[in-house]
């Protein structure tokens, strides 16, 4: 399972065009993350954990699920607090990646065996590829010089 700290990772999501000033951060994520699942066709659990004094608390529910990412607002507590109650909670917290760059959760979570990525890190693991770029065209006495080495006479 990996449970990524929502906000911290919209923070560090800037070359994915997001920003916390946005109000539908917590939106753009959710797809940025269900297409990343997408592409990867992963199953693997996911919780997306966003502090309820922030966003949308009273507009929503505190818990969803939607394209295989479950969502879960914190109310009452933050959401570092949340991530590390349910790492300490887990039978088997080796199995959980928690992604984060709050260093006092990273260190936290880490002290319980729980693996840690930062949300920089993890961002660049989830980039879609780049296209390949189309080469350059080669000159005519390139072109000459290659018909010439393999045989293939005048242009």
């Amino acid at each position: 399972m990996r449970i990524i700290d929502g906000y911290n990772l919209v923070g560090a999501a800037k070359e994915f065009g997001l920003d916390l000033s946005q109000p539908d951060k917590e939106e753009r994520l959710l797809r940025l993350l269900a297409a990343w699942r997408s592409r990867r066709r992963s199953r693997e659990p996911l919780l997306v954990v966003f502090d309820g004094h922030h966003g949308r608390l009273a507009a929503g529910p505190r818990r969803s699920s939607r394209a295989g990412i479950d969502v879960e607002w914190a109310v009452g507590e933050s959401a570092d607090a949340l991530i590390l109650r349910r790492v300490r909670g887990a039978r088997r917290p080796r199995e959980i990646e928690v992604v984060t760059s709050d260093r006092a959760v990273a260190r936290e979570a880490a002290s319980h065996g729980a693996r840690v990525t930062r949300s920089p890190d993890f961002l660049a693991s989830i980039a879609p590829a780049p296209a390949p770029e189309k080469p350059e065209s080669s000159s005519p006495a390139e072109i000459e010089s290659w018909l010439e080495e393999f045989g293939g006479g005048k242009p």
